[in-house]
């Protein structure tokens, strides 16, 4: 029975059971245990090791730039829990820098050029230095969320966001690794004029858009892929990383159907005639 303010016994029990409803697990590298730091190349492994990540949904996508320092963009995935009855949500942090240890060896040998440090963005001018293509993920809770990007990237703006609506069909958090690594492997090197961070975040947004179409794009601000108002000149790979994701989803797909045959033929071969 409904009280007389416009809310219910039932509610208040459902709101109390969400605030105390633990957060699942069961899924490493997206549902585990507090915060995850993972290599792009290393997050599609881990998932790779469960059944589950195929059943974890992408419901949001956000474009984030930094407004001090180098005005570093990255990206935050949203993916939801498949079971529960108020699906628990998952938040993917994904951005290029470069690979400190590379980076160091080259500055030793002296291969590298002068490098800027600041708020943990790096710039060097070199262009063979391996890129450093991360994955952070962790549970959206506002105050976690907001603390880790702080402490990352300081101040920053909301630029855009892609959303996939309930009756969609949107890409699983497994498309979405082997898409990112797809990413990663086509650009391996942090280049600060053409693969930067602005190329990794602008590839990723636009490379989602074109191979999961059923989605809802909003601005919320103007300035990606410009550093102090300036555009920066990135390398437009998102069709050839969209082809090299579709031949590599579909040799994952062949796999998995011949696995599949595989054990049902030896289902059959083992059962009692």
């Amino acid at each position: 029975m409904a009280l007389k303010y416009g809310f219910s016994i039932r509610g208040i029990f459902a709101s109390i059971f969400r605030l105390f409803m633990e957060f699942p697990t069961d899924v490493p590298g997206l549902f585990d245990t507090g915060q995850t730091r993972n290599t792009v190349a290393s997050w599609r492994s881990l998932l790779s090791t469960s059944d589950f990540p195929p059943q974890c949904p992408l419901i949001r996508m956000v474009l984030y730039k930094a407004t001090t320092d180098k005005e570093h963009e990255f990206v935050l995935f949203y993916f939801h829990h498949w079971k529960l009855a108020e699906p628990a949500t998952a938040v993917l942090v994904v951005d290029r820098t470069v690979d400190l240890d590379s980076l160091e060896s080259a500055e030793n040998n002296g291969s590298a050029a002068h490098v800027t440090r600041s708020s943990g963005i790096i710039s060097p001018s070199a262009s063979q230095i391996p890129a450093h293509d991360s994955v952070v993920t962790m549970q959206n809770k506002t105050s976690i969320v907001s603390a880790f990007l702080k402490h990352r990237y300081g101040s920053y703006n909301q630029l855009l966001t892609l959303e996939f609506p309930a009756t969609s069909a949107p890409p699983s958090a497994t498309e979405i690794s082997v898409l990112l690594s797809a990413i990663a492997q086509h650009a391996p090197n942090y280049h600060l004029y053409q693969t930067q961070c602005f190329w990794f975040a602008s590839t990723i947004w636009e490379a989602v858009k074109q191979l999961f179409p059923d989605c809802h794009e909003t601005t919320q601000n103007d300035g990606r892929s410009r550093y102090l108002g300036l555009k920066v000149g990135v390398t437009d790979s998102v069709n050839d990383v969209c082809k090299e994701y579709r031949s590599e989803w579909t040799h994952i797909q062949n796999e998995a159907e011949q696995k599949m045959q595989a054990e049902c033929d030896r289902a059959q071969r083992v059962s009692p005639s």
